[in-house]
């Protein structure tokens, strides 16, 4: 159980990271705190709500939206269509743990553990292509909506409870360890919100303990992780590094991503670090597997979706990446090279950056190296049961 000095900061670190410090934020915060008291109270020992499956939004052995094959329209250079299916691997040697971004359509200003479309959206496209290399969990919870970050954006918090997006996948993680894990490596995989909420569970609940052994790695995409200037560990996690190899496990992905023909200004809502001793994290998958590519996957939506038929669109080849620092930020600057549907892609990516000025490519942190990562977390699978069983325990 936490401490009520725990609750405060999950609570005044999650609304924070959730604005990004805009208007009103540090106010919020503040209450965030002052609430604190009031979110501690009632809990009492009670029923874990994740021993029932119908909590999560994946599980393995059931249908749901992460079991289904996962389909790819592949654009060649030369403009050449082809298709190609992604299956689970039942008898996948690890797990992995899913906490999906702000989705939640819900008017209210948390959501409830209610499956809607939004949420099988995020998971068939963020979350179900890891089946091809781990078992898929992600639970359900009680985020903050859409509609409440707004309100957060605005100066207004009230009726947002900050304590319970962590408290139950807390619960999730909990009962999953109790019911699930039996000693298996498992990957954390988050975007935005996710990412914020996976970061505190590894710091309280992971970090320096026995069940960091089990850690395989944590991917933390379009949040806030910091290390020191010149240095791969230490800021957010003390024990816990950047991943700078392919088969390194035990270590951390993180990036936020903006075109690289349009970085962050002093505006930008990702990648400032909080002091000038600290760096905010960049790792860059596409380095980590071979090169400077990224293997993206375009999630296949409205019009484009109904042309092609798949739940993706790949384009081999055309997005590369690398880490950059400026003045300001450090970032994923991803680069459009030329092949067929250049254009295209450069019309869509563009428009996505001015739709919310200073959110760079935020909303495809994940699907802009979705295929690096996958391939990833399949070589840190094989380096984590490589290693002597008493790693494993």
């Amino acid at each position: 159980m936490r401490t009520t000095g725990e609750t405060i900061l999950i609570g005044a670190k999650l609304i924070i990271k959730l604005c990004k410090l805009g208007p009103g934020c540090f106010a919020l915060a503040f209450m965030a705190a002052l609430m604190a008291g009031s979110l501690g109270a009632g809990q009492a020992a009670r029923q874990n709500a994740y021993d029932n499956p119908g909590n999560w939004l994946c599980r393995p052995g059931r249908a749901d939206a992460c079991s289904e094959p996962v389909t790819a329209t592949v654009i060649s250079a030369d403009g050449n269509l082809s298709q190609h299916t992604y299956r689970a691997d039942p008898n996948a040697p690890i797990d992995c743990f899913y906490v999906y971004p702000t989705v939640s359509l819900q008017p209210t200003p948390n959501s409830d553990r209610t499956a809607g479309p939004e949420e099988e959206h995020a998971a068939r496209n963020q979350f179900a292509r890891f089946g091809s290399v781990c078992r898929l969990y992600a639970p359900l919870y009680r985020q903050v909506t859409l509609a409440g970050l707004r309100g957060a954006l605005r100066g207004d918090s009230s009726g947002i409870n900050f304590e319970v997006p962590y408290q139950d996948i807390l619960d999730a993680w909990n009962s999953y360890l109790a019911r699930d894990n039996h000693g298996r490596g498992v990957v954390l995989i988050g975007h935005s919100q996710g990412s914020t909420i996976l970061t505190h569970l590894i710091a309280s609940q992971i970090e320096g303990k026995p069940l960091q052994a089990r850690l395989v790695s944590a991917l933390l995409l379009g949040t806030d992780i910091e290390t020191p200037v010149g240095r791969n560990v230490g800021g957010t996690f003390q024990h816990i590094p950047l991943c700078q190899t392919q088969t390194q496990i035990g270590c951390v992905v993180a990036y936020s991503t903006y075109l690289a023909t349009q970085p962050p200004g002093p505006e930008g809502k990702f990648g400032a670090s909080s002091s000038k001793a600290s760096v905010y994290a960049c790792v860059n998958p596409a380095a980590l597997t071979g090169g400077d590519k990224l293997e993206t996957d375009f999630p296949a939506i409205g019009e484009i979706g109904r042309r092609f038929g798949t739940t993706f669109l790949e384009n081999p080849g055309l997005l590369s990446a690398e880490c950059r620092v400026n003045a300001d930020h450090s970032y994923l600057a991803v680069s459009i090279g030329q092949g067929a549907g250049s254009e295209k892609v450069t019309t869509a990516l563009e428009a996505i950056e001015q739709h919310l000025p200073g959110w760079g490519l935020h909303a495809l942190d994940v699907n802009i190296a979705l295929g690096n990562l996958v391939d990833l977390v399949a070589a840190q699978a094989k380096a984590w049961i490589a290693e002597p069983a008493r790693n494993h325990a």
